[in-house]
């Protein structure tokens, strides 16, 4: 969609348990937007996006600050989840440990559900602020940013098989710049590094967002009951959301 991202993507169009429509054009999600071109910025002024949500950490954002349009609002909802992982692939690349880093994932999105529902509770609540378009990202658009999409996707009635749908088209999005990526770290280390350690975290595996499923059931019994009872998100304010992104 830009050219200065890789996992830039819409979620209008998926049909609802109920027979309904997610609105086009009023809900993007997103990699970084450090990158985007003057092109870019055009276009994002072309899709009348208004309002930026950025997941990322003060680290990232001050090593890697979004470029968007003056016209745009920019909030951020700090979730330094991705952070605790950082030790895990350096040690990897390293050859110091062999583990299977994409048990950090399963772990992560576990605690997306538990320990940031403070956080998805500003997600939603600032999404229901007005129908205007916005955007939401993280640093690669697929796990902090990945478990909001399926969050409001799930919130607006969308069914499970969709949303696992929609959370793995990432690494379709992704596949080049991962491969260039790993590419690059081979280089960089004489060809020492296994860098195939590294695929499981570039990109997502269905046991990733199933993980924040079986934790919403296990802990919620439902979806609805998450909702209401984990992130104090109201049934009016429920569906608020579904008049503002759904058509009839």
């Amino acid at each position: 969609m830009f050219e200065g991202t890789h996992n830039t993507r819409e979620l209008g169009g998926y049909k609802t348990t109920d027979g309904k429509t997610i609105k086009w054009g009023k809900l993007f999600r997103s990699d970084k937007l450090e990158n985007l071109s003057a092109d870019d910025l055009d276009y994002f002024n072309a899709l009348n996006i208004r309002q930026v949500i950025d997941f990322r950490s003060d680290l990232e954002v001050s090593e890697e600050p979004d470029k968007i349009p003056n016209n745009v609002s920019y909030k951020r909802i700090p979730i330094a989840a991705d952070a605790a992982m950082r030790p895990y692939v350096e040690s990897v690349l390293r050859n110091e440990a062999d583990i299977d880093l994409g048990t950090l994932l399963v772990d992560a999105n576990e605690n997306f559900v538990i320990k940031y529902q403070e956080e998805y509770r500003n997600f939603l609540m600032t999404l229901a602020e007005n129908d205007q378009p916005k955007l939401f990202h993280c640093t690669a658009g697929k796990d902090r940013a990945g478990f909001a999409a399926a969050l409001i996707l799930l919130t607006l009635g969308v069914p499970k098989e969709t949303v696992l749908e929609d959370y793995m088209k990432t690494n379709a999005a992704n596949a080049e710049y991962v491969n260039s990526y790993l590419g690059k770290v081979k280089a960089m280390s004489l060809f020492q590094a296994d860098v195939e350690k590294l695929r499981p975290v570039m990109g997502v595996q269905e046991r990733y967002i199933l993980k924040a499923f079986e934790t919403i059931e296990k802990n919620y019994g439902s979806v609805e009951v998450y909702l209401t009872e984990g992130l104090n998100i109201s049934s009016d304010t429920i569906e608020k959301l579904k008049e503002l992104y759904l058509d009839a």
